[in-house]
């Protein structure tokens, strides 16, 4: 059974005349006798009575048609919201976002995407990059915002930028006045991190391994803010990107740069959604 049989079929219906409807689809009569025909044929049902002058619908052919017109206005509605989404008129882009995504030119760039795309809808999920990845993996997200560093083999990435490191600390410490400082210095002062399995905290702990120590870890969190709500406190320092930073802290330089690379991920080889492809396209020409 064909759409384009249902099609015939219904024109018939429509103006009781298989002669009419050819003429209305811009087809031959036999055409549309033998679309008629062969679908009688496979339902095993005579759909209009022809020993009238009319083409009338047969009691069978009544129900037939009322489920048919059910069925093309379904298609009708089904090709409109497809049509809908290629012209990103419509559909929602699901997110899979780390804590850091909030530095300054993510935010941005959401902001510019969602101005470009009004009608597309963003939706988040926040995680580590594992469960990230994992979210990806199992096409439970479209696209993810990420750190560079553990990246799995699974994945695609393209960078965005690169963030420094810097050292936060409240008003009140005795750092305040540090133009830059020396990690070697952080390791009798209590810091705040984020938790074990999150990427920008190993690669923390990573610097301080490479001076053959490791940091007094105070408090950890997942929560950016709650981080910074304890710095402000002055109930120990923390390190993060430059651009999480905001005036409510003081914000040290290291004298050895640390650098994190900031990336979309998006499964290999996986059929991008329109709303997705769009997304990857303007972090392209915006980013690279």
């Amino acid at each position: 059974m064909e759409l384009r049989q249902l099609e015939y079929f219904l024109m018939v219906s429509k103006t009781n005349s298989f002669t009419r409807a050819a003429e209305r689809l811009y087809v031959s009569q036999p055409a549309v006798t033998n679309a008629i025909r062969s679908l009688e044929e496979e339902l095993g049902i005579q759909l209009f009575d022809r020993n009238q002058k009319q083409a009338i619908l047969t009691t069978e052919g009544q129900v037939f048609c009322k489920h048919v017109e059910n069925i093309m206005r379904g298609v009708s509605t089904t090709i409109f919201e497809i049509n809908e989404l290629k012209n990103l008129n419509n559909g929602v882009l699901t997110l899979a976002i780390t804590p850091i995504a909030g530095t300054r030119p993510i935010p941005m760039f959401l902001k510019m995407f969602k101005k470009q795309y009004p009608n597309i809808k963003l939706s988040f999920i926040e995680g580590n990059v594992p469960e990230i990845q994992t979210l990806l993996i199992e096409d439970k997200a479209d696209l993810g915002i990420v750190i560079l560093g553990d990246n799995n083999i699974l994945l695609d990435y393209t960078r965005l930028g690169s963030q420094e490191l810097v050292v936060c600390c409240s008003k009140e410490h005795c750092f305040q006045r540090k133009n830059s400082i020396e990690l070697s210095e952080l390791v009798n002062e209590p810091l705040i991190l984020l938790t074990q399995n999150c990427l920008l905290r190993k690669i923390i702990i990573k610097e301080f391994e490479r001076l053959n120590t490791l940091p007094q870890i105070a408090f950890e969190s997942n929560h950016i803010q709650t981080i910074k709500s304890l710095v402000a406190c002055n109930a120990g320092l923390t390190i993060l990107p430059q651009d999480l930073c905001d005036t409510s802290l003081i914000t040290i330089p290291l004298n050895t740069p640390v650098m994190i690379d900031i990336a979309i991920a998006i499964k290999k080889n996986k059929a991008l959604s329109h709303a997705a492809q769009a997304f990857l396209d303007l972090a392209k020409e915006t980013f690279v």
